[in-house]
């Protein structure tokens, strides 16, 4: 609503006063006769007081009567002013109550349209779910009908039915007896192959066997000391070289992530480096065992921190093996070396010679290191090695890297002395369980299930009064996969 000033609004103007009268002033005084000097000149003094005293009481009263008139229109001024002002203030405030009333009406008057419409829905509604409600009971009806004639039909084929296996029951009795037979017999025989299956995966391990193949390794790593390590180590030039060339590829291993593309450049990397050194054989055979040595000492120290961290440096291995043929020689007699039990071996650790075998290192007070820490180790490595026996895209026959490798791990341990189990061996259990079981059932399918039961119950039940804090984990992830089906597996890599 637009405001403007009422029609009727007067301004008090001030007017200007008329002009006072001066016809009183004399304009030349009365002449003076030149014949008596002084009188003349006291008459022109009392003329001109005398005019100048009534001057200035005309003035006077002039200018009493001009603030007079002044006064009368200001006092008009102020008064109409306070007039204004209070028909304005007057007339916004009817105005303003006016719009108020205009405000409350369309408020009230939305309500009230508001009420109506969730009435009129409500009772659309409420006809809605009449008419429902009557649809139903009409379907109901309906389908109760259908069943009531349904149900009669089924009860007059029943007795068809019955009366016609009546007819044909003692035709076939005795044929049904022999068929009964054949299947007690079969069932008899699947059970004594199923308990002969079983008893074969618990047979005992050959330990002469498992001693050849380690000792064999070994000898691996004392040929790859002599015929690589020591001869390169004379020849102070190539030393020299090599160290240099160590020293920009070994933090490769630690960029290490969970980006594939970032493996794919560092595997790129890593076999470009290989590569170089394929000039002197020496170089190169130094090289794949450094390379080697370094994969599993990445195992030993960043895979027990990060144990997602094992799939990248196990996709890395298998990339410069895929590149290279003669790595699986130093890798297999590296990893053997580290962790002996990937093969199944165990021997006594209580000598020297026994630990040496074993895997366990010296601190820098020349003590053995403490269990906690071998144990955690053993699981590093025994995890990278778990998650190279189940990546199958590489296409490489490696025996010491595939699913088969990993049942004769398992059965190899399952089959071990009681009296040379250790936590240990439940620490790289527990460890494999979750870098591989789930694509270990995958593989085998029941038959890896048996042997499974057997590591998480029988292996464990074995050691329960020893208290082992690895064995009741892997009793934990044994229980939990027997409950609910499932294995818990390592996070996958993102691109």
């Amino acid at each position: 609503m637009r405001y403007r000033l009422p029609d009727d609004f007067e301004v008090a103007v001030d007017i200007a006063p008329e002009p006072v009268s001066l016809s009183l002033i004399k304009a030349e005084p009365k002449p003076v006769a030149r014949s008596e000097p002084e009188r003349v000149f006291q008459e022109v003094c009392q003329n001109i007081e005398s005019n100048t005293s009534a001057l200035i009481e005309l003035k006077e009263q002039e200018m009493l009567k001009r603030h007079g008139v002044l006064n009368l229109k200001i006092s008009a001024h102020y008064a109409l002013a306070d007039a204004n002002i209070s028909y304005l203030a007057e007339n916004f405030e009817s105005k303003l109550q006016l719009q108020s009333n205009e405000v409350e009406d369309v408020i009230r008057r939305e309500k009230e349209r508001r009420r109506l419409e969730a009435e009129r829905i409500r009772r659309e509604e409420e006809e809605r779910k009449r008419r429902e409600e009557e649809e139903r009971k009409r379907k109901e009806e309906e389908e109760r009908r259908r069943a009531e004639e349904e149900r009669k039909r089924k009860e007059q084929e029943e007795r068809e039915r019955k009366a016609e296996e009546e007819r044909k029951r003692k035709e076939a009795e005795e044929e049904a007896k022999k068929q009964e037979e054949l299947k007690a017999k079969r069932e008899k025989e699947e059970l004594e192959q199923k308990k002969k299956e079983e008893m074969s995966n618990l047979a005992t391990t050959s330990t002469s066997r498992i001693e050849k193949e380690f000792l064999k390794y070994k000898q691996d790593i004392l040929d790859i000391k002599n015929n690589t390590v020591l001869k390169l180590n004379e020849n102070k030039d190539l030393k020299k070289s090599v160290n240099q060339h160590k020293r920009k590829v070994n933090p490769k291993f630690g960029q290490l992530s969970n980006s594939i593309s970032q493996l794919r450049r560092i595997g790129a990397e890593v076999v470009d480096f290989i590569k170089a050194t394929k000039v002197d054989a020496l170089v190169f055979n130094w090289t794949l065992n450094f390379v080697a040595k370094a994969i599993i000492d990445q195992a030993e120290t960043e895979v027990i921190v990060r144990p997602n961290s094992a799939l990248p440096l196990a996709h890395l291995a298998y990339t410069i093996l895929h590149e290279f043929q003669e790595f699986a020689y130093y890798l297999d007699a590296r990893f053997i070396k580290k962790c002996p039990y990937i093969i199944g071996y165990t021997c006594a650790i209580d000598s020297e010679e026994g630990r040496k075998r074993m895997g366990w290192k010296r601190t820098a007070d020349n003590k053995w290191e403490d269990d906690a820490k071998y144990d955690e180790r053993m699981g590093g490595i025994t995890t990278v090695w778990a998650v190279m026996t189940r990546l199958t895209d590489y296409n490489l026959d490696l025996p010491l890297y595939s699913m088969a490798a990993s049942w004769t791990f398992l059965a190899r341990i399952a089959n071990l002395n009681q009296l040379l189990l250790s936590n240990v061996h439940f620490a790289i259990l527990g460890n494999w369980w979750e870098a591989c079981a789930a694509q270990f059932v995958a593989a085998y399918g029941k038959q890896s299930q048996k042997l499974m039961y057997v590591i998480v119950t029988a292996l464990t039940d074995v050691v329960a009064n020893r208290k082992l804090p690895s064995a009741a984990r892997l009793r934990i992830l044994g229980e939990d996969w027997i409950k609910t089906g499932r294995i818990e597996s390592l996070k996958q890599m993102e691109r």
